[in-house]
């Protein structure tokens, strides 16, 4: 199954694509958003290219585990996009991913504008990398 992840923000969207056989997420494009139209337009662009079969969207829960105005606003955006997209789409917990992700980026050596503008690709594939090591978890 090919999978794309997704890390939501206000100004931008993370993209990275997965293969639930490989079990690896990479990180891919950071996509700049614009009105709900061409946003849709650039993700369905995305499927069709890579041939998704399902889209994992990060949740940004809050520490103890609620739902906050981000994560409602992720929704939201979710449910508007929906209808460009007919594919599966699921939610998952993305608590301390860009945490991970700056900590990944710095690790390489990037720093200033250019690793800031691949953050949110890279938070995208910790989200999906995530999802997929939970399924694998299930096999097991």
């Amino acid at each position: 199954m090919k999978l794309m992840g997704l890390d939501i923000g206000d100004r931008r969207i993370g993209v990275a694509f997965g293969d639930s056989d490989l079990r690896m997420a990479t990180p891919a494009e950071v996509v700049v958003r614009a009105a709900l139209e061409q946003d849709a337009r650039v993700l369905a662009d995305f499927v069709r290219s890579y041939e998704v079969t399902k889209i994992i969207i990060g949740l940004p829960r809050n520490i103890d585990g609620t739902l906050g105005a981000q994560a409602q606003a992720v929704i939201a955006y979710t449910q508007a996009l929906a209808p460009f997209i007919d594919l599966p789409m699921e939610f998952w917990d993305e608590r301390l991913s860009t945490i991970e992700a700056t900590r990944r980026t710095h690790e390489t050596g990037a720093r200033g504008k250019k690793s800031r503008r691949n953050i949110d690709a890279v938070a995208a594939a910790v989200i999906l990398q995530d999802y997929l090591d939970s399924q694998s978890n299930e096999v097991a």
